[in-house]
């Protein structure tokens, strides 16, 4: 018995002095705060709710660390200590999707495919068939209009351990505002709904440097009637004619699409580039600027007066009916 207990013991103080010794290791790695400040005088009507902030390593590819702020006056990060950029916009929007969120300079705003069955809310009165396009737009994609948006990014700066850090981010507007009144619009009493399109239009924008993304796409949207004789249509786009140079534009057909209490469906077209490029409007169109209002005035939409006792304009009732306004009017 004696015998075993030492054959153990001197088992185990073998096993003890055969074992590698490794050394403990720690991790040096370090952090740092950093605050961040918004500056909104290029954005001074946005109402953000709150602001997203991506922290982007600038040694290193790899998922930016990402952190919310509540309201407009950001707040404080703790990141690894090193070199970075940082991007934000407000996180308060339904529509707005993003892609390219691997680097900064990537970073793309955009939303998804629509129709304008959706846009205009029309669906029901389409009853399942595809409502008509301006005439060589039937093609181009429809997108959501995009809730309004704004982003920057700051220049790139260094976090130390022994220094709190500090950035200011300059939002500006990734997002236009337009504006389509119809004046001198008779029997507009008789009509149950109007909607509308608006084609040409930029597909996305990239969140750092406000450039628009290739390519173009239509709109759809809804209206009101203002008065006996006055339409008004107000929605949100990234904006228009990125690569706008000289002469050079894209083309912009507004439909305008109409019900009336008969049952018979009108819908209108109509160029409005001249309007869409004027100086007044911003340029070349959106997502670099300040939040430009583009104004759009069309006149004397022919809305006819709809079936009443067998009088009046005979529309034919299976289908839409269309009429293209010249430009002139």
């Amino acid at each position: 018995m004696k015998f075993t207990k030492l054959f153990l013991l001197a088992s185990s103080l073998l096993l003890l002095t055969s074992c590698d010794y490794k050394e403990l290791s720690y991790d040096n790695t370090q952090s740092a705060s950093v605050h961040v400040r918004f500056d909104w005088q290029k954005a001074p009507d946005m109402d953000a709710k709150g602001m997203t902030v991506l922290f982007y390593d600038t040694q290193k590819a790899g998922d930016p660390e990402r952190y919310d702020f509540v309201g407009r006056e950001g707040g404080t990060a703790r990141l690894v200590t090193g070199s970075y950029r940082a991007v934000a916009y407000n996180y308060d929007t339904e529509t707005i999707l993003y892609r390219g969120m691997e680097n900064s300079s990537t970073l793309e705003a955009y939303t998804r495919r629509s129709s304008i069955e959706e846009g205009t809310q029309m669906a029901a009165i389409s009853r399942g068939y595809t409502m008509p396009r301006a005439a060589g737009t039937e093609d181009e994609p429809v997108i959501l209009e995009p809730d309004p948006l704004c982003g920057a990014q700051s220049d790139a700066f260094l976090l130390d351990a022994n220094v709190a850090g500090d950035v200011t981010i300059t939002p500006h507007m990734r997002t236009q505002e337009v504006v389509i009144t119809i004046n001198h619009v008779p029997n507009l009493q008789y009509t149950s709904q109007i909607g509308g399109a608006l084609t040409g239009l930029a597909p996305s924008v990239n969140m750092t440097t406000g450039e628009l993304g290739e390519g173009t796409a239509t709109q759809a949207f809804t209206a009101s009637a203002i008065g006996d004789s006055t339409i008004v249509m107000t929605f949100r786009i990234f904006g228009h004619c990125p690569y706008a140079t000289g002469t050079q534009h894209n083309a912009h057909q507004l439909t305008v699409y109409a019900v009336l209490a008969d049952g018979s469906k009108w819908y209108y077209t109509q160029d409005v580039g001249n309007q869409m490029h004027a100086p007044s409007q911003g340029g070349g169109g959106g997502g670099s600027g300040e939040d430009v209002e583009i104004d759009i005035v069309v006149d004397e939409l022919p809305i006819p007066k709809p079936i009443v006792n067998g009088s009046g304009f005979q529309p034919t009732i299976d289908g839409w009916q269309g009429i293209e306004i010249p430009v002139d009017m």
